[in-house]
């Protein structure tokens, strides 16, 4: 306050000697705040105010404390900072020491390192206690019993990555925040470092641990504090094993929190608005209202088995098929050879591709794109090692540099008469609303011209020389920006599948279905509803998106201009007649979502669904904050009473 006090004063007063009269309105804020008369903080101004005037501020005190303990202190083991369990006495409500009340005496002390947000890394001491009676050790963020770790209740100041690393809560929610604006686990590390040169403890100090930060310490506090964040929000407690690789303690906990969504769907699920739903007069003089969602997909994946629609996970990313089609890695990788690979002769390493020369004439093309970097996949889906990869594949052996993945949309031209093998990739590598036939099937006629009858077509031929990687993730969004649910398409986004992923989300409790489903294939996807008779989409309203539907789809197609024009339904336009809804709105979050993929393109299953099931749930409270400020009354029709 003491800027504050000198202002009133004359300005021929020095601003080294306290002035004998403080404003009014800080007499008074000191008089309410310790609760005292205005008298007795005048008298005690008047006592005090030349030692009060020399005092340091708040900041400077905290900083000649640090430089104290850093000079002094450190040498001798003392730190500013003590990391005691929150708890004094046992809390098994078992044990006798519980029912006694029995102080918890020190079982051992730790050297760690606590990262903080504003002022760097800082050595500190983690404090262990244990109960003598149950044998129970209390730690700083939980208790340890029988291999056991059980958090306590809400969300830790500090959150322990490591065993000898801490990280303040408020660094670690600035790594969530930056993640969901796409920065990487990685870069995070990366700003932390820049940023916190000046304030980090010296690197050669004789402090035991210093003060690196990695992206794996990153992810942990992501992981940890998602955890703990979805614990508090289902009134449950966090519990992981203490023993064995740190890279599993989280496992099964992020398994729970994808089952969860998978069973009862995200927060937001029962989610309305005005943005998203339009409240109208019907032909009869009734209110009646519509709600709508808009589906599209977006090219994010993950490595993946490459039978098609095979979901069992991989052993280790660097393989191509999982543990039940293992086999497959001894057998050629072209389709529809069931011949035994072969070895290179100089090095004895597999190749595989059989002995037959045009399936080794295949791979040879196939590794030859690969190193100049001209396949598309490379082009497009390689980027830098980065965070994903070594913080969900602890077990990857080989660089990923090393490990290309499968282009899906690309395949082998043999010239018979020559015995050239090409390698050919499409040039539309698009898979939206396909059939279920697998996308881009090589065919000897090409847009619908038959090959001249005066050469000999090229034969052609596909093959699985590298990872398979999942197709994409399939959003479903309303109009107003709330994501609802998300699907991973192993093979292709076909229209079955898109159908079968709305009926499965919209069946879960507390959810409802919508009278309108816009999707910018849903031309195909009536037609199919109407061949197949599914009951679920009888009655809803299937419109293609208004983009799509002008400069995308043939107006001589009487069936899609009929049914999947949005015009042609009085409730999705508004009083002037114009879109009342937002219909891109699914390809708009898909620029934000798809970019992601550079994250979680090496992820395990386990890590990719929870992280984008994360990213999705802080989206939607980011989106309803929005909603609420324009006032737009976002709420949950159909679990409020």
């Amino acid at each position: 306050l003491k800027d504050d006090i000198l202002q009133p004063q004359p300005h021929t007063k020095p601003v080294t000697i306290a002035p004998e009269v403080i404003p009014p309105s800080i007499t008074t804020f000191l008089s309410q705040s310790f609760n005292i008369s205005v008298d007795t903080v005048d008298h005690l101004w008047e006592i005090m105010k030349d030692l009060v005037w020399t005092l340091l501020s708040a900041a400077e005190e905290q900083a000649d404390e640090e430089a104290s303990f850093k000079i002094h202190g450190h040498p001798l083991g003392l730190t500013a900072r003590v990391l005691y369990p929150p708890v004094k006495t046992c809390i098994n409500p078992e044990c006798t020491a519980w029912q006694l009340g029995s102080l918890l005496k020190k079982e051992e002390q730790r050297r760690v390192v606590v990262f903080t947000h504003a002022s760097g890394a800082h050595p500190a001491w983690s404090i262990h206690l244990k109960c003598r009676a149950c044998n129970t050790n209390y730690h700083h963020n939980y208790s340890v019993k029988n291999k056991t770790c059980t958090y306590y209740g809400g969300i830790p100041s500090h959150i322990q990555v490591t065993e000898h690393q801490f990280v303040k809560l408020e660094l670690a929610m600035q790594w969530i925040d930056l993640m969901q604006i796409v920065v990487s686990a990685m870069n995070c590390a990366c700003l932390y470092e820049i940023t916190q040169t000046c304030s980090s403890i010296e690197r050669n100090e004789s402090w035991q641990f210093l003060s690196s930060l990695t992206m794996r310490e990153v992810w942990d506090a992501f992981v940890i504090v998602s955890l703990l964040d979805h614990q508090q929000t289902q009134r449950g407690q966090l519990q992981v094993p203490h023993d064995g690789d740190q890279k599993d303690h989280y496992t099964a906990a992020m398994c729970a929190c994808t089952k969860q969504i998978m069973t009862h769907g995200q927060e937001e699920l029962p989610h309305a608005c005005y943005g998203c739903m339009q409240v109208y007069t019907s032909p009869d003089g009734t209110l009646q209202s519509t709600e709508v969602i808009v589906t599209d997909g977006v090219t994010v994946g993950r490595p993946c088995c490459a039978i098609p629609r095979c979901k069992n996970p991989l052993t280790t990313n660097h393989r191509r098929y999982c543990l039940e089609h293992q086999n497959l890695e001894s057998v050629c990788a072209v389709e529809g050879c069931g011949q035994a690979v072969t070895s290179d002769p100089k090095t004895g390493k597999l190749q595989k591709a059989c002995n037959d020369p045009v399936h080794v004439k295949m791979e040879a093309a196939n590794t030859e794109s690969s190193h100049s970097g001209k396949s598309r996949t490379q082009r497009n889906k390689i980027v830098k090692l980065n965070d994903a990869m070594e913080s969900s594949m602890h077990d990857l052996i080989d660089k990923v540099e090393s490990i290309p993945l499968q282009d899906t949309n690309e395949w082998y031209e043999h010239e018979i008469a020559t015995g050239a093998v090409h390698l050919v990739q499409a040039s539309v590598t698009t898979s939206t609303g396909v059939s279920d036939l697998a996308p881009n099937e090589p065919s000897n006629h090409d847009n619908g011209v038959p090959a001249c009858s005066g050469k000999d077509a090229p034969v052609k031929l596909k093959a699985v020389f590298h990872r398979q990687c999942t197709n994409n993730e399939q959003l479903i969004v309303r109009p107003c920006g709330i994501i609802s649910g998300r699907g991973t398409m192993y093979h292709h986004e076909a229209i079955s599948n898109v159908l079968i992923l709305v009926e499965k989300i919209f069946s879960l409790p507390h959810a409802q279905k919508l009278q309108h489903m816009i999707y910018d294939s849903n031309c195909n996807v009536l037609r199919e509803v109407e061949s197949r008779n599914i009951k679920f989409f009888c009655g809803m309203g299937m419109c293609v998106d208004a983009f799509h539907h002008r400069t995308k789809h043939k107006a001589s197609d009487t069936f899609c201009r009929e049914w999947c024009d949005m015009r042609a339904y009085p409730e999705l336009l508004d009083t002037n007649g114009k879109f009342y809804f937002n219909s891109s709105i699914a390809e708009q979050t898909n620029v934000w979502f798809g970019s992601f993929h550079n994250i979680c393109w090496e992820m395990t299953p386990v890590k990719y669904d929870f992280f984008l099931d994360e990213m999705i749930l802080r989206c939607n409270c980011v989106t309803i904050a929005t909603l609420h400020a324009q006032g737009k009354y976002p709420h949950h029709p159909h679990t409020s009473h």
